[in-house]
């Protein structure tokens, strides 16, 4: 089992807090983007975005009860492992709307014309599965026997893996693409855009990979880094803000950033 840090420390609240307004100022500037040009790769981008915030969410209200109940009784609910549950369940959801976009926005590229809305589609199932052993996770936990894991839903490390592999690839998949057709694009804020992209892909699978180091390194050197809320949690929500920031300049350029960076017209 992947032993979810027990007590959420304030400061990783916090940032936590501060990612939430980076995320959801960006979902509201999407949603506008949409109902301004009605595309419909907006609209998904943006709905994509409102389901990660809302796994931020369900994180931050599970830190913040549990913070607020420590310490923890055994047989008492472990509000926190249920918010990370959560998260990683609407994670799923996102990704689901994440490969969409994705296939939406490079739709006349070949493995897309190819295969139309078939990779997608099977996205979208293989994280339905994740949401499956989600929810069965949680139910195993209100009808624990022993005292000791009652209310207390750890997150499998088979499932935690799977889980990272369809995030990676939702991402893996972004920055492939986005790679391809920045070095075919002319104009300089088409690059600049494409840019943004890549930065955002990179910055979306650094969150996962700080996750996983601040899980992996209190195993290794428990002395060092005590029981979890490492520094790479910390630089996990910091890439949550970049990844925000970047979505949005790489597909919702303020006009004033695309002008700037637009050549001076030869006379």
């Amino acid at each position: 089992m992947a032993d979810i840090p027990q007590d959420p420390k304030l400061g990783s609240i916090i940032i936590l807090g501060f990612v939430l307004v980076a995320v959801f100022t960006v979902v509201t500037m999407l949603f506008a983007k949409y109902l301004d040009r009605r595309k419909e790769p907006a609209l998904t981008l943006a709905i994509t975005f409102l389901f990660w915030g809302i796994s931020g969410i369900a994180v931050f209200i599970g830190f913040i009860l549990h913070y607020i109940n420590i310490p923890i009784p055994a047989g008492d609910i472990q509000y926190s492992r249920y918010g990370i549950n959560l998260g990683y369940l609407f994670s799923a959801v996102s990704n689901m709307f994440m490969v969409l976009f994705i296939s939406q926005i490079f739709s006349q590229a070949p493995m897309f014309r190819r295969t139309k809305k078939t990779i997608p589609l099977v996205n979208a199932i293989l994280n339905g599965i994740t949401i499956g052993l989600i929810i069965n996770t949680i139910s195993l936990s209100l009808n624990a026997v022993d005292l000791t894991e009652i209310y207390n839903p750890q997150y499998p490390i088979a499932q935690t893996i799977y889980h990272l592999l369809l995030t990676f690839f939702s991402f893996t998949l972004l920055l492939a693409l986005s790679f391809k057709e920045r070095k075919e694009a002319s104009l300089r804020w088409e690059r600049a855009g494409f840019t943004f992209i890549i930065l955002y892909g990179i910055s979306g699978i650094l969150i996962y990979v700080m996750f996983v180091l601040d899980l992996i390194f209190p195993l290794i050197w428990s002395e060092i880094f005590g029981l979890g809320y490492t520094i790479f949690n910390y630089l996990g929500w910091v890439f949550a803000i970049l990844m925000s920031t970047f979505a949005y300049l790489g597909y919702a350029m303020p006009t004033r950033i695309r002008n700037l960076l637009k050549e001076p017209e030869v006379s």
